[in-house]
């Protein structure tokens, strides 16, 4: 008899082992898929989807979005886990991710660089745009040339007020393009400050 009291106390005490050590993996989801959190924020003047939210999600769930700016002549750019992304694309869940959905305000310091069209290079400086609007306004360089940009529908146009009739034309959402003086021309790169 007292050996099966023992018996069933063994038991009894396995079972409360084997309890305490599965309670924790079960609910780390190791039974089953890993969840992780997908942070969703869509800012102003922009519209799409998925709304601004956080959702848990099982691992390797895909989530399709697409974002439009309300006016058309502004530029929506979208930030995966801080990289920039499309507008319109698709994220896996295999780890958390957050996904910013903004229009593109380019008012800040950036790093620009010109190459000339047989690809030599114009020493580098720096830009401060600066206006009331995301849409355009006035910049200086470190160099103390200025003049006037307006960035509409992904399109950027840099036109100097003071240094020679340099122009620069480009795409709002990769920030580079073409310049031009005269006839001489090349290609420019932009880089923001961080």
């Amino acid at each position: 008899m007292n050996m099966k009291k023992t018996s069933a106390i063994a038991v009894l005490k396995t079972a409360v082992v084997v309890f305490v050590l599965i309670l924790p993996l079960a609910s780390c989801s190791f039974f089953g898929l890993p969840e992780y959190e997908l942070s969703i924020t869509v800012g102003a003047g922009v519209n799409g989807t998925p709304v601004s939210s956080v959702q848990v999600l099982p691992e390797l769930t895909e989530v399709e979005y697409a974002y439009t700016p309300v006016n058309s002549l502004h530029t929506v750019e979208v930030i995966s886990n801080g990289g920039l992304a499309a507008e319109t694309g698709t994220v896996t869940m295999y780890t958390n991710i957050a996904l910013v959905a903004r229009l593109i305000d380019i008012r800040a310091v950036w790093n620009i660089s010109l190459h000339n069209s047989d690809s030599s290079a114009i020493d580098p400086f720096t830009i401060t745009f600066a206006g009331a609007d995301i849409l355009g306004g006035t910049f200086s360089d470190s160099r103390g040339y200025n003049g006037t940009w307006d960035a509409a529908s992904n399109k950027i146009n840099i036109n100097y007020s003071n240094w020679e009739s340099y122009k620069l034309t480009g795409t709002l959402f990769s920030m580079n393009g073409t310049w031009s003086n005269g006839d001489a021309t090349g290609s420019w790169g932009a880089e923001k400050v961080e």
